[in-house]
């Protein structure tokens, strides 16, 4: 029902022409709601009407809110009484944020703490992640060096097969030539049969 109603409110403020008193409630009701009334902004709450009209109004209510911000009145000139309460209410407030900042503080040094512990637990992962490193790089350049080594005897043991496929090669050749010294008459020194 109360949103037929809004509705119906909304509907007649687009139709109506805007007045002093529609102006003046809704800049009201946005400098208690913590707001900064605009020309544009009331406005737009109006949904419509004379941007004109909402401006002039405006204006007639800006120059009245000043006046009434102007006519305060300071703490002393008030009645003991109220001074009294005013003062216990501000009491109240301080000891009500000090007791938030305290809460908040406390909150802080907790936080501060884990957070001390957890870099130190960071700080301890990485030296002996460096550590690590350090011995994997000694691993390292030992594999390195002996890569080194077994690259040269295979080096050094190819050398040798060629050396040995060429004098396999050669070999053949060695035993013709025995075998014709084998069929040479035999020397005379020998003292033969």
């Amino acid at each position: 029902m109360k949103q037929i109603e809004t509705k119906q409110i909304k509907a007649k403020l687009i139709h109506a022409d805007v007045t002093f008193n529609d102006v003046a409630a809704i800049a009201d009701r946005m400098v208690w709601t913590g707001r900064l009334p605009t020309v544009n902004a009331i406005h737009d709450e109006l949904h419509g009407g004379s941007l004109e009209k909402v401006r002039q109004c405006f204006t007639l209510w800006k120059a009245g809110y000043n006046h009434i911000q102007a006519e305060k009145t300071h703490i002393s000139d008030l009645p003991p009484e109220l001074q009294h309460l005013l003062a216990e209410a501000f009491e109240k407030r301080i000891a009500a944020l000090k007791a938030k900042l305290n809460a908040e503080s406390a909150e802080i040094r907790v936080e501060r703490d884990r957070l001390a512990k957890v870099n130190e637990l960071l700080t301890a992962q990485i030296q002996a992640l460096m550590l690590a490193l350090g011995d994997a790089e000694v691993k390292i350049a030992d594999q390195d060096e002996r890569i080194s080594m077994l690259k040269k005897e295979i080096a050094s043991e190819r050398n040798l097969r060629i050396n040995m496929e060429q004098r396999i090669r050669e070999a053949p050749k060695e035993p013709t030539i025995v075998e014709n010294r084998l069929d040479d008459p035999p020397p005379a020194a020998c003292g033969g049969a």
